[in-house]
């Protein structure tokens, strides 16, 4: 299926939200990202439930350390 990533298309396998964002950022607990897929943020509590759809738009916030 195609997703849109941040704005950038990219194609997956992966059924839910919580198989993705493990995938991709290395088996995150979730801490210091918030994610939204078609505009509307999911809690990680949800992650493991959020199944991917085709065409669906996720945007990936990672906090980051800095001053």
């Amino acid at each position: 299926m195609k997703l849109s990533i941040n704005g950038e298309v990219a194609e997956t396998n992966f059924n839910t939200l919580n198989e993705w964002i493990n995938a991709e950022y290395e088996n995150s607990t979730g801490k210091g990202f918030a994610i939204a897929v078609n505009d509307c943020v999911v809690p990680n509590s949800e992650w493991n439930s959020r199944l991917l759809q085709d065409g669906d738009r996720i945007l990936v916030v990672q906090a980051t350390q800095g001053g």
